[in-house]
């Protein structure tokens, strides 16, 4: 559970960071400018993802719309079935959760710089894809059980 959580977190991290390169993803939510993000500008962001993603407009993100390393996460985290506008912004929701660091309905400049550094670090200590970060794989079944 500890490294499901960690990894969860990473992911998360590493999407934000990438996103926030640029004035994209969480930086570009903030839309009226004044340093922090609010749940609602978070919402409304992920919402916006969500409609652009949705090449065929039909309210759902197949496992072709969800490509690249921002789609593994989203499939894993997602039990890999199609995901739904609502589950969309559900998670988003639940990554603001874990990025506000003092509850406060706020992600400042500060918890987000926060967030990317401790996710670039659970990352470069595991060498792992980003993507294992948030819904890590099946593990391999043992090819003697018994053992």
């Amino acid at each position: 559970m500890r490294y499901t959580f960690l990894a969860a977190f990473a992911a998360t991290v590493l999407a934000t960071a990438a996103y926030a390169q640029g004035g994209g993803g969480m930086a570009r939510a903030d839309t009226n400018g004044d340093g922090t993000i609010s749940r609602a500008e978070a919402s409304a962001q992920a919402a916006a993802r969500f409609d652009t993603m949705d090449a065929d407009k039909d309210g759902t993100l197949t496992a072709v719309e969800r490509q690249g390393q921002s789609g593994r996460m989203m499939a894993r985290a997602g039990g890999g079935g199609a995901m739904t506008r609502a589950d969309f912004v559900a998670q988003a929701d639940r990554r603001f959760g874990r990025i506000d660091a003092d509850k406060d309905g706020q992600v400042s400049r500060a918890e987000r710089k926060t967030w990317m550094e401790q996710a670039r670090a659970f990352v470069g200590q595991r060498r792992a894809d980003p993507a294992d970060a948030v819904a890590p794989p099946a593990p391999t079944p043992s090819p003697n059980p018994g053992q």
